[in-house]
């Protein structure tokens, strides 16, 4: 997935790493609750976040994972020499069987930047797993897609 943006690097980077900013996009986006913090290091910065969520399952997800669900993430983000940014994110859904993994990377693109990030879904639930991990995939992507957009709108209006 990939999303460009209108400011540089810098500011979007920023963004990415408020711990502020991010519980009121979570909050905005329309998520039970979240907590946020980022610590700096070295050039780069760990972003901690449990977010809780509440989504509509289909029956067959419904049988192994609940609709409310807490989300604990925590994303690298280093410093690349280009201006650049490159990181990984993981993400465990507590007491859920699926887990999330990323790389993604922020580059100079003209006058603004581009974000790309892939995610990998898996679920540990045998036979059912490879449907759960897919559903799990749909509903990661989908919720990029919004965070993507948030980030286009609050860029366009506090430029």
């Amino acid at each position: 997935m990939e999303q460009k943006y209108s400011a540089p690097v810098d500011k979007v980077f920023a963004l990415l790493t408020d711990a502020k900013w991010l519980e009121a996009r979570s909050a905005a986006l329309g998520e039970l609750s979240a907590t946020v913090k980022a610590k700096k290091a070295a050039g780069g910065v760990t972003v901690t976040m449990r977010r809780r969520v509440k989504r509509d399952l289909p029956a067959l997800v419904a049988k192994v994972m609940s609709s409310e669900a807490d989300l604990v993430f925590e994303e690298t983000w280093h410093a690349e020499s280009e201006g650049g940014r490159t990181g990984t994110l993981t993400m465990d859904a507590i007491g859920q069987p699926v887990k999330m993994s990323a790389e993604f990377e922020l580059v100079p693109a003209g006058k603004g930047c581009i974000y790309r990030i892939t995610h990998t879904c898996k679920c540990s639930v045998p036979l059912l797993g490879g449907a759960v991990a897919k559903f799990a995939q749909g509903q990661v992507e989908a919720g990029c897609v919004e965070e993507f957009a948030y980030l286009v709108d609050y860029v366009r209006k506090n430029k």
